[in-house]
């Protein structure tokens, strides 16, 4: 039987929370708050490190709206707690069961999608350092196990990383049965969901059926199981450096959303290397670090192999993938429309265009002679005596219209996106450069006829952008 002391995880918890570098001192905490005996414990530690680490608190707490008056019930008591404890609450109710069914999701996925959409929206409100999930050594040995028989790769078995981004899991080194003694200990009441026995759900067969079958099999089987997601933690972090490293080689462009990798480099490359950049550039975009599953992953890689177009649609919706004539384009799926953006451009010098994803150089220079005169659409030469006023950097404006070098007559921007075959979602981004007269350059597209540079021009003015991207 367990003592006091065993019981007492503060020191335990502490200890993670600074060998981890989890947290620091001053720092604001959103904490994932069920109502459950694990995210009660995980609220009470922290609430008792208010003072020493100077924390600020708040809980968030999600009702899905899936047991009627039993989950309006959990969020009551949930509120409760935080009032008897002095910390901000805050909860929001989503029907997941309808967003499931409009998303043609499984409940798991649909639940576990807005839960997380709700704690980022939560913590970018209150401008929280990090959000904590009560995960607990137990729940890593699920994941592990459900991630094996979806067939996932190397990531999938390393289970959930304690740190990743703003999520932070401080209980892994803690097991379930750790977590309700420290409630006993505390005296801390908390809610009991009964869907944690509901066998319809993947994770509660799996420990619930699988896990108690593997313990006859082996007893110490947990332990066997840590081993290997240990094993395999250590794999990926080998990994990742690498394909930092190799990062300049497969990159054509890449901002906070959207990643596009080039399909001439993944094409020179064995399976075993388009398998791992696949999945570590979906890695990076997705929420929580989330892989894409084989047979996505092989699809894309047939795709490159043939030459075809394909796409695939990973992490419940909220990422997508896609196979075009350039780039394998990974990118965020916002539910908004893109921001409009206009920046004056600075001539000579440097502008950021973060909305893009690049920086766009400007300089007056000599026109150069035809052997080392290289205009791409991604590096073009203007004729500075034609450029009106003021340069500015924007995005595409339904109704642009422009006359591209060489052709006769205008045309409207969206015709020649779509003679480019340049998808929707990417057009609102792509930097359109302007005087006062109009277009003069559409990035990576086309220069405007009348900027062009002839025999007579004098002084050229040279822009480009950098990095060049794959639109």
């Amino acid at each position: 039987m367990s003592t006091g002391d065993d019981m007492e995880l503060l020191p335990l918890f502490e200890d993670t929370l600074r060998t981890r570098s989890l947290l620091q001192p001053g720092q604001k905490v959103l904490v994932a708050f069920s109502g459950g005996a694990d995210s009660t414990a995980l609220l009470h530690l922290f609430s008792r490190l208010r003072e020493s680490w100077s924390l600020e608190i708040a809980a968030a707490h999600l009702n899905h709206a899936l047991r009627g008056e039993q989950s309006n019930a959990d969020e009551s008591h949930c509120r409760q707690v935080c009032s008897a404890w002095h910390i901000p609450f805050f909860s929001r109710k989503v029907e997941v069961e309808q967003e499931a069914r409009q998303r043609r999701l499984s409940i798991e996925v649909a639940a576990r999608e807005v839960r997380y959409a709700f704690l980022e929206e939560t913590a970018d409100a209150i401008e929280a350092h990090v959000i904590a999930l009560g995960h607990t050594r137990d729940d890593q040995i699920e994941t592990v196990l459900l991630n094996l028989t979806r067939g996932a790769g190397t990531a999938g078995l390393a289970g959930m990383p304690v740190h990743r981004g703003r999520f932070i899991r401080p209980l892994l080194p803690i097991s379930r049965v750790q977590v309700r003694a420290y409630c006993a200990l505390h005296a801390l009441s908390f809610v009991e969901d009964a869907s944690n026995m509901d066998a319809r759900y993947s994770r509660n067969r799996i420990r619930h059926h699988v896990l108690p079958e593997l313990r006859l099999i082996n007893p110490r089987a947990d332990e066997a199981i840590e081993r290997l997601a240990q094993v395999m933690r250590d794999e990926e972090e080998w990994w990742r450096t690498y394909l930092q490293s190799l990062e300049p080689q497969f990159t054509l462009c890449r901002t906070h959303d959207e990643w596009q990798l080039s399909l001439e480099w993944l094409a020179r490359q064995p399976e075993a290397i388009q398998r791992r950049v696949i999945r570590y550039a979906v890695q990076n975009l997705s929420p929580e670090g989330r892989e894409a599953e084989f047979e996505q992953v092989e699809k894309l890689r047939e795709a490159i192999r043939t030459g075809r177009r394909a796409g695939v649609t990973v992490y419940g919706g909220r990422l997508h993938a896609s196979v075009g004539q350039r780039a394998l384009r990974v990118w965020v799926k916002h539910e908004s429309a893109p921001i409009a953006y206009e920046i004056v451009v600075q001539v000579p010098g440097e502008t950021a265009v973060p909305e893009a994803g690049v920086t766009l150089f400007a300089e007056y220079s000599p026109l150069p002679d035809a052997h080392s005169w290289r205009q791409d659409n991604w590096e073009v030469w203007c004729d500075a005596s034609r450029i009106s006023g003021q340069l500015r950097v924007r995005n595409w404006r339904r109704g642009d219209r422009v006359q591209p070098l060489g052709l006769s007559g205008h045309r409207k921007l969206s015709d020649i996106f779509i003679d480019r075959k340049v998808p929707l979602s990417v057009r609102q981004r792509i930097p359109v450069v302007c005087d006062e007269e109009g277009i003069i350059w559409i990035v990576g597209i086309c220069l405007a006829h009348r900027v062009r540079c002839t025999s007579l021009t004098g002084q050229a003015l040279h822009l480009w952008v950098q990095p060049r991207g794959g639109w």
